[in-house]
């Protein structure tokens, strides 16, 4: 769905709502002070910079480490990817 300035809405939000207006109070109550202050520090950032740097990040481990990978560190690393490509469709 698109605004008229061509920007995407979440399928999740009733922008323009009262009850989406209601519920931000009721989110932030079901976060815990660390996912709070993450999602305040992520707010801050730029989009494509956050990006960029998660992508580095990525690709530094995958291809300048010279110490193979675990399944954990593995799965770590496509979580991250998947992070990157939320935030290129939130700031797209």
């Amino acid at each position: 769905m698109l605004h008229s300035k061509g920007q995407k809405n979440c399928p999740h939000c009733q922008q323009g709502s009262t009850d989406a207006a209601q519920s931000a109070p009721k989110i932030s109550r079901e976060l815990t002070p660390a996912q709070v202050q993450l999602l305040e520090y992520a707010d801050h950032l730029d989009g494509p910079d956050l990006v960029k740097s998660l992508k580095l990040l990525h690709d530094i481990t995958i291809y300048h480490s010279h110490e193979p990978l675990d399944e954990a560190e593995k799965d770590a690393l496509f979580t991250v990817k998947g992070l990157w490509e939320c935030i290129e469709r939130i700031n797209a």
